[in-house]
C-alpha cells in the first residue's frame, strides 16, 4: 500500500484528489495521512468527502476514514466501472474539484461514464464550470477522451445548488504535445449573473470592463436562475494549438467593473506568456501526460505560462503511483517513462 503525506507542500486538497484518482485508475491501494495539516479546518472538508465517495463508487473501493474532519483516509480500489454516477456536493462545494478527481478515473473506465453533479459551479478557489468546459475539456478532447458538458443550473456561494452533467467516452490516449499555441482563433467571454442582479446590470458592466482590454472579443451576456446572488466572467483565448483561460468572480462589496478587469488581467497574463497552456491547466494535465508517456513509451511535453506550486505538488503525488519522470525547465514540462 502506498503512503502519501497529505501535509506536503501547500497541504491542500489537491494531494487527496490526485492520490485517490491515481489509486482508482491504477488499482493500487493507498493511505493519505495528515490531510491538510496546518490549514484552517484541517482534515477532510465536505467537498473532499463527496469526491472521495464518488471515486469509490466508480471503482468499488473500500474506504476508511471517509468523514468530515478525518486526517487520514485508506482507499482500496477494485476495477473501474463505466456507468452513471450521481454526486451531490453539499451547498456551494465546487463540482469542478470533484471532477478533477473523477476524470482521470473515467478515462480508464473502458466504456462511457455519465456524471450528474450538484453543487457550486462558480465559487472561489476553484475553476468555474465554464473553464472546465472550454479549457480543460478542450485538451482532453484533443487527447482522444471525448467529454461533453451540459449546464443545467448555475450555483453560487453560499447556497450552491448548481447542476452540471458530464458525459465521458474514453478512447486511446493520444500523445501529449502542446508546445506551440499556433494561430489565434479568437477571444471569448461569458459574463454571467443571477437574476437577482439584473436591475443593477451587473453582467453588462462586467462585460464592458473586460472589453476595454479585449475590444475584439466575442462576449455573451446572460442572467441565470440561481439560489444565491452571484456573478462571474469566464474568458478564454482559443488558438489552433492551445486554449488559455482567465476567470473572475463577483462578491459582496466588489464592483462589477472590477470583476471584468480582473478576468481581463488574468487572461492577458496567460496570452502574453506565449505558452499554449495557462498556469491552471499546467497541473491538471499532468496525470494524462504520465499515462500517455507510459502508454506510448515515449516523451511528452507541454509549455505552460507559469509552473506553480500546484504543479510541483501534483508531480510529487504522481511519482508515488506511476513510474515516470518529470522535468520542469523554464516554461517547459517534460514527462518520460521511468527506468
Amino acid at each position: 500500500m502506498i503512503s502519501v503525506d497529505g501535509s506536503y507542500g501547500e497541504a491542500g486538497g489537491q494531494i487527496l484528489r490526485t492520490a485517490v484518482a491515481l489509486s482508482a485508475a491504477t488499482g493500487i491501494p493507498c493511505r493519505i495521512h495528515d490531510i491538510r495539516r496546518g490549514r484552517p479546518n484541517p482534515g477532510l472538508r465536505p467537498q473532499h468527502l463527496f469526491g472521495l465517495r464518488a471515486a469509490a463508487q466508480m471503482c468499488g473501493a473500500e474506504v476508511e476514514g471517509d468523514r468530515v474532519g478525518s486526517s487520514g483516509v485508506t482507499f482500496r480500489p477494485k476495477s473501474v466501472r463505466p456507468g452513471s454516477y450521481r454526486v451531490d456536493v453539499s451547498t456551494a462545494g465546487a463540482v469542478t474539484l470533484v471532477l478533477q478527481t473523477l476524470l482521470p478515473i473515467a478515462a480508464q473506465a473502458g466504456g462511457e461514464v455519465f456524471l450528474d453533479l450538484t453543487g457550486g459551479t462558480c465559487v472561489a478557489w476553484s475553476p468555474t464550470v465554464g473553464y472546465f468546459r472550454d479549457v480543460f475539456c478542450w485538451y482532453l478532447n484533443r487527447l482522444g477522451i471525448s467529454v461533453k458538458v451540459k449546464f443545467i443550473r448555475h450555483g453560487f456561494y453560499p447556497k450552491g445548488g448548481g447542476r452540471v452533467q458530464v458525459r465521458v467516452k474514453p478512447g486511446e490516449l493520444d500523445k501529449v504535445c502542446f508546445v506551440e499555441r499556433g494561430e489565434p482563433k479568437g477571444i471569448y467571454a461569458e459574463s454571467i449573473a443571477s437574476e437577482h442582479l439584473r436591475k443593477a446590470q451587473v453582467a453588462e458592466r462586467q462585460a464592458e470592463a473586460f472589453l476595454k482590454s479585449f475590444p475584439d472579443a466575442e462576449v455573451k451576456v446572460s442572467y441565470v436562475e440561481a439560489l444565491s446572488s452571484g456573478s462571474c466572467l469566464h474568458a478564454w483565448a482559443r488558438y489552433t494549438g492551445g486554449t488559455l483561460g482567465g476567470d473572475a468572480l463577483g462578491e459582496r462589496g466588489k464592483r462589477s467593473e472590477q470583476v471584468g478587469r480582473e478576468a481581463a488581467e488574468l487572461l492577458k497574463a496567460q496570452v502574453d506568456s506565449g505558452a499554449p497552456l495557462d498556469e491552471w491547466m499546467g497541473d491538471q494535465i499532468l496525470p494524462f501526460m504520465a499515462f500517455s508517456a507510459l502508454h506510448h513509451k515515449g516523451e511528452m511535453e507541454v509549455r505552460v505560462s507559469r509552473v506553480t506550486e500546484h504543479t510541483w505538488t501534483n508531480i510529487w503525488v504522481i511519482g508515488h503511483f506511476l513510474s515516470v519522470r518529470f522535468i520542469a525547465e523554464g516554461d517547459r514540462i517534460i514527462c518520460e517513462p521511468g527506468e
